[in-house]
């Protein structure tokens, strides 16, 4: 279950932060929160005490998933409105 909340919360916060990421400062802001909300999904989940190594699998998640919330998830967004046809009335 802690990999679903992962990948919601990663394709979530990087669809909603894409059209920010222009300056240095923020994509170091980007990267301290993929960091912060896997670290977050491992304490909540609660495999942080059976098997801390964990963490490292579950930010690689979140930042995979947000990076296609940045880059893939607009584009395909688009391509869908661009297929979309108006509803005549």
């Amino acid at each position: 279950m802690g990999e679903v909340v992962a990948w919601g919360l990663g394709l979530g916060f990087g669809y909603t932060v894409s059209n920010m990421l222009t300056t240095c400062s923020r994509i170091v802001f980007f990267v301290l929160a993929i960091v912060l909300l896997g670290v977050s999904t491992t304490l909540l989940s609660g495999e942080m005490t059976s098997e801390p190594w964990l963490v490292v699998v579950d930010i690689a998640q979140v930042a995979v998933a947000a990076s296609i919330g940045v880059w893939a998830l607009p584009l395909g967004i688009r391509w869908l409105r661009s297929r979309s046809r108006p509803v005549a009335r």
